[in-house]
């Protein structure tokens, strides 16, 4: 199946889903795009500037919050806990595939 949506796939799940697809698939292209922008010696100094912000706020150099993290269990509702149960099984499920570590 494709990466559209899925006809018996909750709301929850496809937020899910395309999460992950921008933390692996959107962070490689960005990167590469980025990396991209700041070699080009015709790109302007303004995009370089904003570039190597968002590359270092993305990273933690700039001492952002910590924008991914979690709730401790107790103050979770229902919903983020069931959402939380979820993504790390999906997680925990990817990585006991074989050749994942090879």
């Amino acid at each position: 199946m494709t990466d559209e949506a899925r006809p018996h796939e909750s709301p929850s799940e496809s937020l899910q889903r395309n999460l992950s697809r921008i933390r692996t698939e959107g962070l490689d292209a960005a990167t590469e795009a980025a990396i991209k922008l700041l070699r080009d010696p015709k790109a302007p100094a303004q995009a370089k500037s904003a570039t190597i912000n968002a590359i270092y706020r993305a990273s933690g150099l700039l001492g952002r919050a910590d924008e991914d993290a979690q709730s401790e269990p107790h103050e979770m509702t229902a919903e983020q806990l069931d959402r939380e149960v979820k993504r790390l099984t999906s997680g925990m499920a990817r990585l006991s595939k074989p050749g994942v570590f090879d």
